[in-house]
């Protein structure tokens, strides 16, 4: 396990969403295409040039990371389809806030409890 000073100085992402999720360039281009209207799989796929397998295990990985919403539709001739949109960027910043200060906090308390075994 690195260090957490070195995880820091080492700390290189391009996109804020691949630190904070483990996002890799297929799920970002996806998040943004998503962020207009809400597309069918088969037409995420289209946008990003990719297959539909890949796009598929990218919506798994987003939908749980909480940054794609899955709506379920029915067709005119019965059955359902999927469509996909994303979490507004507002709202994955307010996630990714919180998400900074829980880390904060916990490494406050894990400094102060080494300052008080040492007294």
């Amino acid at each position: 396990m690195k260090s957490l000073v070195e995880a820091i100085s080492l700390l290189r992402c391009d996109n804020v969403l691949e630190c904070f999720f483990g996002l890799n360039e297929l799920d970002v281009s996806i998040y943004r295409a998503l962020l207009g209207d809400p597309m069918k799989s088969q037409d995420i796929a289209k946008i990003v040039g990719r297959g539909e397998n890949a796009v598929y295990k990218s919506l798994q990985k987003l939908l749980i990371c909480g940054l794609v919403v899955r709506e379920k539709r029915c067709s005119d001739g019965g059955g359902y389809y999927y469509v996909y949109s994303a979490v507004k960027p507002k709202d994955v910043a307010e996630k990714m806030r919180r998400s900074v200060e829980e880390l904060r906090k916990k490494l406050l308390r894990a400094v102060d409890e080494f300052e008080q075994s040492f007294r």
